[in-house]
């Protein structure tokens, strides 16, 4: 037997709105890192009234095609030291700076995957990441309930 599963495509994703990428911009925190060739947080969230609806219906599109220009996916990576005095490749941690546009489209495509595995009870309800109000300490003390249930049901 086979499931009958339900997998989202991007083209039946709601469109967005205006409203709805100007209130991801202001969400976005204005770092002072970015690449050269990034449009900083910062302009994005100065200029959003007049770009919101100009992103609203280039998001609308990426949606429908199932694209996202290339360009817009290219991450600037820089090393971190992981310690105080790094001496070899291996002290540092990579992380990845990812150009403003594409987080912005991110946390739309977030906000739809969530809001679908939501709906069609996709997500276990042992799941703790990714969840609001769901945290380590949540985590453990479900574990820990585990074990005293059982411990006791076991004898």
């Amino acid at each position: 037997m086979t499931s009958s599963r339900v997998i989202p495509n991007l083209c039946t994703f709601p469109p967005t709105s205006a409203n709805e990428i100007r209130q991801i911009i202001a969400s976005l925190k204005c770092k002072t890192t970015s690449n050269s060739y990034d449009i900083p947080a910062k302009f994005l969230k100065i200029s959003t009234s007049s770009l919101s609806l100009w992103l609203s219906e280039f998001f609308n599109k990426c949606m429908a095609k199932g694209e996202f220009p290339n360009l817009l996916k290219i991450a600037q990576i820089t090393p971190i030291p992981k310690i105080t005095s790094p001496k070899s490749p291996n002290d540092y941690r990579p992380i990845s700076i990812l150009p403003t546009l594409f987080k912005v489209f991110e946390k739309l495509i977030y906000s739809r995957l969530y809001s679908f595995a939501t709906s069609n009870c996709i997500r276990s309800p042992q799941q703790y990441s990714f969840r609001t109000s769901h945290s380590t300490e949540i985590a453990i003390a479900a574990i820990y309930d585990d074990m005293i249930c059982n411990k006791i049901t076991n004898y």
